[in-house]
């Protein structure tokens, strides 16, 4: 039972999204076609976004290549949540030229629920993810807030990272 309401569930995934490609226009839709939870990171002494040089975010569990970033420089990224499950696990690797060699990585984890949701016949189909619950490593991350727990398909940033920093030394 269970194998077939999973797919029943990818079947009206692959519906919703065929629908939205070929019927969502940019004019009549609000926010993403699909719900990213969009991750920004910041300073954890001066609260102010960054921009954090050279990591590889990655998910766990994703079957084949599950890279979201491979080495690059950027100041938020978009997460992609798995919908068959309850829980998705990113790593945070570090590969600075200064941090690489003591491989040192983070882990951020969200427990969820998630529903399908009909938003238009326009805009089509997404999923909506109630966060349950989040988990984070503290290696370079001091700490990880969640600004609301629904995550939809508005185009905001949902989740806050911030990462302890060095600030420059007063002279």
């Amino acid at each position: 039972m269970k194998k077939h309401l999973n797919h029943i569930r990818v079947a009206l995934l692959a519906v919703a999204s065929a629908i939205a490609i070929y019927s969502c226009g940019d004019d009549t839709c609000e926010g993403n076609q699909s719900s990213l939870p969009q991750v920004g990171f910041y300073s954890s002494q001066t609260k102010a976004a960054i921009t954090v040089d050279s990591i590889t975010i990655y998910g766990v569990g994703v079957p084949n290549d599950s890279a979201i970033v491979r080495n690059s420089k950027i100041q938020n990224v978009y997460l992609p949540f798995n919908v068959d499950a309850q829980e998705s696990k990113f790593v945070i690797r570090y590969e600075q030229k200064d941090l690489a060699k003591y491989n040192i990585t983070d882990t951020i984890a969200f427990t969820y629920t998630c529903e399908p949701y009909f938003h238009s016949k326009e805009c089509g189909a997404f999923y909506v993810f109630n966060v349950t619950g989040q988990y984070v490593s503290h290696n370079l991350i001091d700490s990880m807030q969640l600004a609301k727990p629904v995550i939809d398909n508005a185009d905001i940033e949902n989740i806050r990272l911030f990462f302890r920093t060095e600030e420059e030394s007063e002279q």
